[in-house]
């Protein structure tokens, strides 16, 4: 069994060797603009249903990762990477209506949803003098997911401090969509735009004698970065 683990070793390298050429690893990090799609849920007070619109707007943060590709040929290139990345969503304000009749809009005072997420994005690329159009798909696991904020009225209906979210589906299926430059040293930069379709979902719980129901969302992330290739 030794043998044959270590003969197993030795040809795994040997391949590795001999395409070297065509085998690049690498690592970078970035700054990234993030929001959600604007969601849209029920909400139950004393017993009555009604239904409540976050408004959201593009929030800051950052990525770091790292990365193998290969080169069929000088042309064509395929990378697989892991990625973790901050983002989220400023929340605006909030509107609601209750048995079809309206409840105006609430402006919310320092709304943020904030998302750590493990991404995999896995790219298909082909070169054109070291620029590189992309087109791949993105795996990601939402990590953790809190939520601040705090409405303008009397009411407190939305009265949060990076409160906790539990969330119901974590998995963020996306389509992306970007392209890099290539320089002779190794070093690059990228830019790419993640769309998610698949909703992420919080699960529902009471807070101040309130039932704060599920609340689905998808991602929407631009990214830009520099990294090194060796």
């Amino acid at each position: 069994m030794k043998k044959t683990f270590i003969t197993f070793v030795v040809a795994i390298a040997t391949i590795i060797t001999a395409n070297a050429q065509e085998f690049k690893v690498g690592a970078k990090a970035g700054f990234l603009m993030s929001n959600v799609s604007d969601p849209e849920t029920s909400v139950s007070v004393g017993g009555v249903t009604g239904t409540a619109k976050f408004s959201s707007s593009y929030t800051p943060g950052f990525h770091f990762g790292a990365f193998i590709e290969y080169g069929f040929n000088e042309q064509l290139w395929v990378e697989a990477g892991v990625d973790y990345a901050f983002q989220g969503a400023n929340i605006n304000s909030l509107s609601g209506s209750i048995n079809n009749i309206s409840l105006g809009e609430l402006d919310i005072k320092d709304g943020k949803l904030k998302i750590e997420q493990f991404n995999i994005p896995l790219w298909i690329k082909y070169d054109f003098n070291g620029f590189r159009p992309k087109i791949g798909v993105n795996l990601g696991f939402v990590s953790k997911a809190k939520a601040s904020g705090k409405d303008n009225s009397n009411f407190g209906l939305v009265n949060v401090d990076n409160e906790p979210l539990t969330l119901d589906k974590k998995f963020d299926l996306g389509l992306g969509f970007g392209a890099e430059y290539n320089f002779d040293s190794g070093f690059f930069f990228d830019a790419s735009f993640n769309l998610g379709l698949t909703d992420l979902s919080t699960k529902s719980y009471s807070e101040n004698g309130y039932k704060l129901p599920t609340l689905n969302f998808k991602n929407r992330v631009f990214q830009v970065g520099v990294g090194y290739k060796f």
